[in-house]
């Protein structure tokens, strides 16, 4: 009785040059198809860099950096009062407000009051350190 030996067969390597022709034509594809979304902008105006410091004061003074309020020219109000006054100080004619950025006020608290004041109030409001 003969046994036949099973003949092995040798693989060739594996070439990744193709592999990477793939995985580049992939990207390419995902990087062109792909969206880009823009995220809603606040737009921040710091005075000119040109603008000398003796220029026209604020009409309002705002800080937002208070625990127990906002604080509108000196006086402590809470966030919903704040805004009622700075309603009526636009409507008695003030034109400008300044937001102070003082302690430990948080990016996102700056950004959540600039976009309260300018959704509720006309004031041109820059923000100062």
């Amino acid at each position: 009785m003969r046994i036949d030996a099973v003949a092995v067969r040798k693989r060739k390597p594996l070439s990744l040059t193709s592999l990477i022709d793939v995985i580049f034509l992939l990207l390419l594809f995902f990087m062109l198809s792909s969206t880009f979304t823009r995220f809603a902008r606040v737009e921040i105006s710091g005075g000119p860099a040109s603008a000398s410091a003796g220029g026209a004061p604020p009409d309002v003074l705002i800080r937002v950096d208070d625990p127990a309020g906002w604080r509108i020219n000196g006086q402590t109000l809470a966030e919903d009062a704040a805004i009622a006054e700075l309603a009526r100080l636009r409507e008695t004619g003030a034109q400008t407000a300044v937001l102070l950025v003082r302690g430990e006020l948080t990016s996102q608290q700056l950004v959540a009051a600039v976009e309260r004041i300018r959704r509720t109030t006309q004031l041109n409001l820059s923000v100062a350190r």
